[in-house]
């Protein structure tokens, strides 16, 4: 296969991906004040335990300030929803957290992942595409340094999110240099500063990753299903983690792996 038949697999791989679970994914807002608010955080909903769940990462919670209040968008254009409950934070380095809400209307584009899409553990392959969809809550570079003006926030009444697909691979080799990076519970997926939109266009400057922890990692379980002779669909997909950080040297994002959150979160797995 060449370099860029790859590339246009790898683009109807992510095309097909971003159809199918954007109904499943949300961005999180933080406000201090009433009637404003700031981009703050990513997240997906699910079904487990008998209800629904946002899961997202613990410190988007615990990084919060005291006294802010955090909100959901279950209908896309709709106002947020806050959160008022305390939230399951599972214990560090899992970072990953959830909170039960109201079941999300019925006449919203938006669901809840079903329980059985949702894997036992991380077992991708080697060279697996997995898939995120994030929202970066500044308005910057994937290396430029954080400034306040440039955060997402609240303008005329709304607050704009923008919603990053990515397709991408595990980092092979050596493992990243992280004092919470644990090989066997984590893992590191390339962020690149730059990467095509569409395989005919140029490499474009990637958005600062600040703001895309929570997002529900997947397994697209493409190179699975090829690598047997099984003809793919993205409904064949696997959520196998939850993304909580990003490092520059090497460029990648930090997700535990779904067993971790699985043992870490027991509300919502019991």
């Amino acid at each position: 296969m060449t370099r860029e038949e790859w590339e246009y697999l790898c683009a109807s791989v992510k095309d097909h991906m971003v159809a199918h679970l954007q109904q499943f994914l949300t961005p999180i807002s933080m406000s201090e004040e009433a009637g404003s608010g700031v981009a703050w955080g990513s997240g997906g909903y699910l079904e487990a335990n008998e209800g629904t769940w946002l899961i997202t990462a613990s410190h988007v919670f615990s990084d919060a300030p005291s006294g802010a209040r955090l909100a959901h968008l279950p209908v896309p254009g709709d106002d947020y929803v806050a959160i008022t409950d305390p939230p399951e934070l599972a214990k560090w380095p899992v970072d990953a957290a959830a909170e039960r809400i109201a079941p999300i209307p019925a006449s919203s584009n938006t669901k809840a992942v079903p329980k059985d899409l949702l894997s036992d553990c991380y077992s991708a392959v080697d060279g697996e595409l997995l898939f995120w969809v994030g929202f970066p809550g500044y308005k910057l570079e994937r290396h430029d340094p954080i400034l306040p003006d440039r955060r997402r926030s609240t303008l005329f009444g709304e607050l704009p999110t923008l919603g990053l697909p990515m397709l991408s691979q595990a980092l092979q080799g050596e493992d990243p240099q992280h004092a919470a990076f644990d090989r066997d519970q984590h893992v590191a997926i390339h962020y690149p500063s730059a990467a095509k939109r569409a395989p005919e266009e140029p490499a474009t400057a990637l958005p600062h990753p600040k703001g895309m922890s929570g997002s529900l990692l997947w397994n697209t379980r493409f190179v699975e299903a090829t690598s047997a002779g099984l003809e793919w669909s993205p409904a064949s997909a696997n959520v196998c983690g939850v993304i909580w950080a990003a490092l520059d040297s090497p460029e990648v994002v930090l997700a535990t792996k779904i067993e971790f959150v699985r043992k870490g979160l027991t509300r919502v797995f019991a």
